[in-house]
Parts: structure tokens; C-alpha cells; sequence
């Protein structure tokens, strides 16, 4: 009996706003399924082939479960050959064209879910062109993307290409996802064989940065001490993961965790991101990243404290409207990512136009706002707008509110186990 009234109770407590979230949640992971086992189409490699090489008279798909084909034209003998890495967000096809001698003549994307202004910058910048010539028989290793695996460092070649200032992620992804292709080709067609540098792990001092400060925020949960330098520890973060790292957690990244666009290990900044702010969560039941390592948030912060000016009075009401806006955008952002078939949808956060100095144009006319209004309401995007401080609170009180009632059911079996000892020692 107790147990259901405490759960009507509960019930009578839910408002509107619990069912409103209840709807977009269910709509968003409907949406998210049919984007990742219903809606992806086929991809027409001898199409894309046939636009790409010219005079084609034959092309024959290879054996096994490898894209690679062996095209003969009036030209000669060309090869091609399909091969994927992980980016940002989302996994990176490239299709690589090959002459007879071993040379690249072409690399084209066949799939892709970048964020778009970031992606971009690789045509813009002619990044593909530089694959022409390189060749096959050796790796092709990527230059200026230190702590990267296949960086090219001090090694001796002309066979590289340089990463893209500001979509070096994504330009690590295209490279290693060219030279997996290139190794097959080169073993089966050229009689060569090398090793893979972009199997190689890289520990920078970018990654280290990054460790350290999620151990701090860690410590933090039990030296309290700690507290008195969270001002300074937020300048910091906007310096180094802000400005010199660029690593921040955002609704594209978490979208990619979800839909298992999983990097390799060699992507360490990826993994302490998540596992970091992820497990901060589940391990201690508090969302430490916004509080003490998200760049943004930090930023806000330390403008509220710098301006010192009086929180504008929100009534309650107002408050409650507008948490609504932030699952909202949310929502429809995915929405629109799965109808278009472009999750770059989800590129609507301040980061890339405050830290990376490009963002799309919506972003350039809110962020002066964002800033603003900061100045009066402490951490003013982190509570209305920010779609993954939403999803870490709301995964963060799940966690605790399970946490809970798993302590209750502990307690009330403990204190039956404690009755039944009582009551047996009693008759005796």
C-alpha cells in the first residue's frame, strides 16, 4: 500500500514539462535509429568511378568484402579502392584512384558526416589535391598534426601531405582512412607491403594537458580544498582546451558516442573527453565537466565574475520556459539531421565560433548575445541552451535518483534480514 501511494504521489508531482521531455525523448531515439540503421543509402562506387576516370572500358569489383576494383581504360590500367576512419564525429569513406605506376590520381569522399564548416575547409583549402602524385608503395604521412598518429615529424619523405589548420581531426581521418586502402592496394597489385603509422599510438603533450586537468576535477570531488582555485583552474581550461587544444565535448560528439562512431585508441583526446566527462557521471554522480573543465562555460563564468554586476531577477515561470529550450533545439536539430541525412544540424554551439574562429552564420550573431547576457545571469547558454549540459544533468540525476532507490531496496532488505534474525532468535 505504501509503496502505491508513494508512487501516486510521485505521479501527481509530474507536470506537463515531465511529458513534454518524455516525447522528445522518445521521438529523438526513434529518430536516431531509423538515422543509423534505415536511412543510410547504398553508395554507387562504379558510378562514382565512372564520373571520376576518364575513357573507362571495364571495371572489375575484387574479390572479398574490400571496395577495390581494377579499371581498364583506353589510358591504361587504374585501380580503385574504398577505405573508412573515424573523424570528429561521424566515419570518413575516402575512395582512392590509383595509376599503374602507383600513383594517386585522385581522392574522393564517399561518405561522410562531418560538421560541415569545418569539413569544408578541406576543399577550400584544396587538401585533396595534395594527394596527386603521392605514392602508394609507401605511407603517406600527415604533416603539422602532432600527437597524431601518422605524424610526420622527422621522418625523411616527400610522400605526406599537411593536415588542415582547424579541421585537423578531420584531416587525420581522410589521411588514415587513404592509406588503409593504399595498403591493400599495394600488397595485392604491387607486391609491397609497409606498416601502417596510423596504427601507432601518440601521446602529446596536448593529451597530457587533458589528463591532467580531468584528474584535477576528479580530485575536486573529494579534496575540497580544491574549490579556491576553481577560478584559476577555469582560465586555464579556456587557454589550453579552449584556444591551444580545441577539445570540447558537444552534441556531435555525444551523437557520435551514441551511434557507436567510435575512434581508435590512437585518438586519445576523444576517449579522455568521454570517458572523462562520462564517467565523472556515473562514478561520482556529479557533472564535473560543466563545472569545472567546459571551456564555454568557463568563459561565461569568469565574465560574470570580472563585470560583477547584479543577477537579473527571473521569475520562476520565465525559468521553467525557458530550461524548455535547450531539449527543444536539441530535438530538432536531430530531427532535421535525420530528414537531410546530415547530422551537421548539430553545429549550432558557440565553440568553433569563439575558439576555432568558425561556426556557421547563425552562431556569429548569437554568440555576442550569449556573452552578454552572461554578464548578468551567470553561465547564461550553460542553463537555457546548451544541449549537453542537458543531457549530462539529466543523465546525472538518473544516475543519482537510481543510486537511490538501490540504497533503499539495500536498507529494506538489510532491515528484513534484521527482523527475520530478531524474530528466529526470539522463539529460541
Amino acid at each position: 500500500m505504501k509503496t502505491k501511494k508513494n508512487k501516486a504521489v510521485l505521479e501527481n508531482r509530474r507536470g506537463w514539462e515531465y511529458y513534454y521531455h518524455f516525447s522528445l525523448l522518445l521521438t529523438a531515439i526513434i529518430a536516431i535509429l531509423y538515422g543509423v540503421f534505415w536511412a543510410p543509402q547504398s553508395v554507387d562506387y562504379k558510378g562514382i568511378i565512372q564520373k571520376n576516370v576518364l575513357g573507362v572500358i571495364s571495371i572489375e569489383k575484387m574479390m572479398g568484402n574490400q571496395h577495390a576494383y581494377k579499371i581498364d581504360t583506353a589510358q591504361g590500367r587504374f585501380y580503385a579502392v574504398c577505405d573508412s576512419a573515424i573523424g570528429y564525429q561521424s566515419k570518413v569513406e575516402a575512395m582512392t584512384i590509383v595509376n599503374e605506376k602507383g600513383l594517386i590520381e585522385k581522392v574522393i569522399i564517399t561518405k561522410q558526416g562531418e560538421t560541415p564548416v569545418f569539413f569544408e575547409r578541406l576543399t577550400d583549402q584544396k587538401y585533396f589535391d595534395g594527394f596527386q602524385g603521392l605514392a602508394i608503395k609507401e605511407p603517406i604521412y600527415l604533416g603539422g598534426a602532432y600527437g597524431y598518429s601518422g605524424y610526420l615529424g622527422s621522418i625523411k619523405t616527400n610522400n605526406y601531405i599537411d593536415t588542415v589548420t582547424g579541421s585537423t581531426v578531420s584531416s587525420h581521418a581522410v589521411a588514415e582512412a587513404v592509406n588503409k586502402g593504399n595498403s591493400y592496394l599495394s600488397g595485392q597489385f604491387f607486391n609491397t607491403q609497409w606498416a601502417n603509422p596510423y596504427d601507432l599510438f601518440q601521446l602529446s603533450w596536448k593529451d597530457m594537458a587533458m589528463i591532467a586537468m580531468f584528474l584535477i576535477a576528479f580530485a575536486s570531488a573529494f579534496i575540497k580544498k580544491l574549490v579556491k582555485i576553481r577560478l584559476a583552474f577555469l582560465l586555464v581550461s579556456v587557454v589550453v582546451l579552449g584556444f591551444l587544444v580545441n577539445q570540447f565535448v558537444t552534441g556531435s560528439l555525444l551523437l557520435s558516442a551514441i551511434t557507436l562512431q567510435i575512434p581508435r585508441i590512437t585518438n586519445l583526446k576523444w576517449y579522455v573527453l568521454m570517458a572523462g566527462s562520462l564517467g565523472f557521471i556515473i562514478l561520482l554522480g556529479k557533472n564535473l565537466y560543466c563545472a569545472w573543465i567546459c571551456p564555454f562555460g568557463a568563459v561565461q563564468e569568469i565574465l560574470n565574475k570580472a563585470a560583477g554586476f547584479k543577477s537579473l531577477n527571473i521569475s520562476q515561470k520565465t525559468i521553467k520556459i525557458l530550461r524548455l529550450v535547450a531539449p527543444t533545439i536539441l530535438w530538432v536539430a536531430l530531427l532535421l539531421g535525420t530528414l537531410l541525412g546530415d547530422y551537421g544540424t548539430l553545429d549550432y554551439q558557440p565553440f568553433g565560433a569563439l575558439f576555432l574562429f568558425k561556426s556557421v552564420w547563425l552562431m556569429w550573431l548569437m554568440l555576442p548575445i550569449f556573452l552578454f547576457m552572461s554578464l548578468f545571469i551567470s553561465r547564461f547558454y550553460c542553463k537555457f541552451f546548451c544541449p549537453v549540459g542537458f543531457i549530462f544533468n539529466l543523465l546525472n540525476r538518473w544516475r543519482n535518483e537510481e543510486v537511490r532507490i538501490w540504497k533503499q531496496r539495500v536498507d529494506r532488505l538489510k532491515r528484513k534480514k534484521k527482523e527475520k534474525q530478531e524474530t528466529l532468535s526470539s522463539h529460541s
